[in-house]
């Protein structure tokens, strides 16, 4: 009688956790982001939001690409790291050279990442 209980108990508590675990993936909660990658495409990080630190690795003024070795960037779900970014304004990359200490503002768009704006913290 008691195997029976102990049985019954066990199903139920596995149903419960199951649909718990279901409910969870379903529902986004408020403030989070949606879309595959945990980002809403074309939506530049929100001007609240401190900005991004980093560390000029390299810049291409010819195709508007600065590569960063970057501080991770939690509202992108990017991790700190070195990346090539491209810049919405190329004339912003004026006066950065490798070793420059800069805080930038980065949107994903089209699966890129594109810096919008982007300061010299020399």
């Amino acid at each position: 009688m008691a195997r029976r209980y102990l049985f019954g108990i066990l199903a139920l508590v596995a149903t419960l956790l199951t649909i718990g675990q279901v409910l969870a993936l379903a529902m986004t909660p408020p403030g989070e982001p949606e879309g595959d990658l945990g980002v809403t495409h074309g939506h530049a990080v929100l001007s609240e939001q401190p900005l991004a630190t980093g560390r000029v690795v390299a810049v291409d003024r010819t195709t508007g690409r600065i590569t960063l070795e970057y501080r991770p960037i939690p509202q992108l779900f990017l991790d700190g790291g070195t990346r090539i970014f491209r810049v919405r304004e190329p004339a912003s990359l004026e006066g950065l050279g490798p070793g420059d200490k800069v805080r930038f503002e980065v949107e994903l768009d089209a699966r890129a990442y594109t810096i919008t704006r982007i300061l010299n913290s020399n």
